[in-house]
């Protein structure tokens, strides 16, 4: 796997591990979603898809800053190779 594709699946991966864990800590018991006061299970219930699309969300960003980060990375040694094959050119 190349490294511009690895540091984005790793992210990815990092990101799917501390979203499970947030589960844990989610500020909705299932109690709540599974009420009998229809009113409280909508509103957990919609409290725990507005949790799930930020960790997504989230997610999704750090994935996109890491990919950025590689491509600047990249962006920085294609520059480092243009000053080599320059003077390299000169040279001959």
């Amino acid at each position: 796997m190349k490294v511009n594709t690895l540091i984005p699946a790793l992210a990815l991966l990092a990101g799917s591990l501390l979203s499970s864990c947030s589960l844990v800590n989610s500020g909705v018991s299932s109690s709540d979603v599974n009420s009998g006061n229809s009113a409280v299970a909508a509103q957990a219930q919609k409290v725990k898809d507005l949790e799930r699309q930020v960790r997504e969300q989230k997610s999704i960003s750090d994935t996109e800053k890491n990919k950025l980060e590689g491509l600047e990375q990249q962006l920085e040694g294609a520059k480092q190779n243009l000053k080599g094959v320059k003077n390299e050119a000169k040279a001959n």
